[in-house]
Parts: C-alpha cells; structure tokens; sequence
C-alpha cells in the first residue's frame, strides 16, 4: 500500500478496511455493492456519520500496488484505490446503510487469497497500535508459505509498517516505538508468534531477518482468552506486570491469615 503525502494508514481507518471486507463476505472479489447497516457497524466499530467519512476517504486515497505477471509471463504492475465508491445515507435515516465497492484493483489482490480467512476480526479490533495491525496483516498473508522467515532492509521494514515518510528515521526509535510495541501485540493477541534477528554490517543495523509460526495447545488458549479480557489492564498484563501485583496481594493476604491466626493463638493463651 502506499499513502498520500508520506502519510499513513490510520488505526481506524485500518480496522474499518478490514471489518468491509468481512462484511462483504464470499462476494468481496464481486464487481458489485456491498451494504452494511451503520447499526451493524457500530455494534462492533462505535463511529459517528462525520468520523466514518472521513476513514472512508483514506481508504479512497490509500493507493494499493501490485506486481503482476501475465498469461505470456510479461511482469507489468497494476495499480488502484481500496474503494472505488462509497455510499452513505443520513444516519438519521431508519436502517441507514453504507454502500461501497472495492476497485478492480483490491478486487484482484483478494480473489486468489486465503489470506482474509485467516485474519481475526475480534484480533483487529483489539490492537492498539496501527503497526500491530499492519504487521499482523502482513504475517497472516505470509503464515501458509513454506517459508517462516524472511529478511527485510530497514526501509522495507518501514514500508511494511507504514511508517509515515520523516517519522522514526533512527533504528533504535523504529525498534523501541513501532517494531517492538507491535510484535507485542501480535503475540500476546493472536495465534501468530513473530521474533526477529538484526542485520548488521559493522556495527550499524541494515534489516532484520522478520521470522514467524503459528501457535498451538495452551499458548493459543491464553491468545483467545486474552481477547475476551477488558482492555483495562492489557498493556500490564502483556508486560507482566500485573502478575506481581497479583502475587504481592496473594502474599499479602497470606501474611495478614499469618498475623490473624496468631492473634488467635494470643488470645486462646490468653484466655487459658
């Protein structure tokens, strides 16, 4: 993808491109109008009229790229906006519905794709971070490949990421505020586990070899559990943190059982 003005996809902008394609369901390659009530939307995605015209005109001008090979092995690139148009009623309007289309461009990009089957909805919705999202998008399209590894420069690491032009042009602020966060996320939120290896030449970094699987038994259980958590208390929960609290109050309260049960003792001595 690439976005207009160095900019970038927003997080809800990208969580309502993924939530369209789910709706749109086993039509999304179609030529034709998908439609969702805007209650519908808002029962997962709660969106004023004003704040969804203005994600769907990000997706207008997020322009999709692809590099393609034809029938006669001719490479050619094609090129096209996530939504070629968008319809929206007055959400005054009983059943007031959002009409759109993807354009001939997304269009070809998802109907040879397993991809979206095995995005996550209640996932995307969870992220807090558009570089979590952007990044678990992109190891979903690559979690059926043969390959679990791949290695990437850091400025295709920045592309990848959508990381606005100018933005995080040292390493170690691309580690520390957008790689790092989003690995987090992806492995403590869904059934993708993802690490990484610095590239270095010398001392300075050049890229990273991305490496990836899928996760199994009990590790895939926590992932699902955690999604059905409140949000309240995840980033302590993700670092660990709120297991030391919770075993500084279970200590506490086996210390304060301690103090009672020998205050009993004092008493039960004296009262003999």
């Amino acid at each position: 993808m690439r976005f207009p003005n160095g900019g970038s996809l927003s997080l809800r902008a990208g969580k309502l491109f993924h939530l369209l394609i789910q709706f749109a369901g086993v039509r999304v390659a179609d030529a034709a109008q998908h439609k969702v009530t805007l209650s519908a939307l808002n029962e997962t995605f709660h969106i004023t009229a004003g704040e969804l015209m203005d994600l769907i005109d990000e997706l207008h001008t997020t322009t999709l790229r692809m590099h393609l090979t034809d029938t006669k092995g001719r490479r050619f690139q094609k090129s096209g906006p996530i939504l070629s148009d968008a319809e929206q009623e007055d959400e005054a309007e009983t059943q007031a519905e959002l009409r759109y289309e993807f354009s001939p461009a997304m269009r070809r990009a998802i109907a040879n794709s397993t991809h979206w089957a095995v995005v996550s909805r209640r996932a995307v919705l969870a992220f807090e971070s558009r570089y979590a999202l952007r990044l678990y998008t992109l190891l979903s399209l690559r979690v059926g490949l043969r390959k679990a590894s791949e290695p990437l420069s850091v400025e295709d690491l920045r592309e990848l990421l959508g990381v606005p032009v100018g933005k995080l042009k040292r390493w170690q602020d691309l580690r520390r505020k957008a790689l790092e966060p989003a690995m987090a996320e992806v492995n403590h939120l869904t059934g993708i586990i993802v690490a990484y290896v610095p590239i270095k030449r010398g001392r300075r970094i050049t890229g990273i070899t991305l490496t990836w699987g899928t996760k199994t038994g009990q590790d895939m259980v926590e992932a699902m559990k955690e999604i059905e958590r409140p949000k309240v208390g995840r980033k302590a929960r993700r670092e660990g943190t709120v297991e030391v609290v919770e075993m500084s109050e279970g200590q506490a309260r086996i210390d304060l059982a301690d103090a009672l049960a020998a205050a009993g003792q004092v008493d039960e001595i004296r009262n003999t």
